[in-house]
């Protein structure tokens, strides 16, 4: 753990002081916000307020230009090659569902299949099932092995020249399996597809490169780690 101290993080939440016996297990629903969060986001109420890119007056200006600059930070967070490629939005689910019903019927076809695993959220589940239904495109799903961890053989054999788009998790929020993204992304581009990486959970353990395996779609909740959303 090196110089980690957990009782100095934990006096960066709030919410610890008021209850101080808690132990708090839903951060994937949705995390607590540490004090720089907190302070920041009522700094900004104070100060700054108004409508980004909608106004020409000071108070727009600068709030908009705040936005933009979280744009910068979330981008070299995430080692993506321009900040036209961090998109915010509400949500999780929205960002997925944002890809399924703008790409999706504008590149999908009956026939074409869309790949994902059996160890999705719903929200990376959903949105796919309603599309494939929509369009008359096939949803096939790959298995786990008796360990319980991703089948990367399985998953190989299911890729076929109509699979068009293959998205998963990269851990999972049940069983917390890792999924091997590289290879995955990998064996995708090797068959034309694209990919999108539910990279949510992992963020949350560990930063990851994801950007250095070309996915084509990440979606990030950072909205539950700190005060700004995907």
């Amino acid at each position: 753990m090196g110089g980690f101290d957990p009782r100095q993080l934990r006096r960066e939440f709030p919410i610890f002081e008021r209850n101080p016996g808690l132990v708090f297990l839903d951060s994937g629903a949705s995390a607590q916000k540490p004090r720089q969060v907190i302070d920041g986001l009522a700094e900004f109420y104070r100060n700054d307020y108004a409508n980004v890119h909608r106004g020409v007056y000071q108070l727009s200006a600068r709030s908009t230009d705040r936005f933009e600059e979280a744009r910068e930070t979330v981008r070299a967070f995430l080692n993506a090659a321009d900040e036209r490629e961090i998109v915010f939005v509400r949500g999780a689910t929205e960002a997925i569902n944002l890809v399924a019903q703008s790409w999706g019927p504008a590149h999908l076809k009956p026939g074409d299949e869309v790949v994902i695993s059996d160890l999705e959220h719903h929200s990376n589940l959903v949105p796919w099932q309603m599309l494939c239904e929509r369009v008359g495109a096939r949803l096939v799903v790959a298995p786990t092995d008796a360990t319980g961890e991703f089948d990367l053989a399985q998953f190989e054999s299911l890729l076929s020249p109509c699979t068009r788009l293959v998205a998963v998790t990269h851990i999972s929020n049940v069983t917390g399996a890792l999924l091997p993204v590289a290879r995955i992304v990998e064996l995708a581009h090797a068959r034309g597809a694209l990919v999108l990486i539910d990279g949510f959970l992992r963020e949350v353990v560990e930063t990851v490169d994801d950007f250095a395996t070309r996915v084509h779609l990440l979606r990030r909740l950072a909205g539950r780690l700190g005060n700004l959303e995907e």
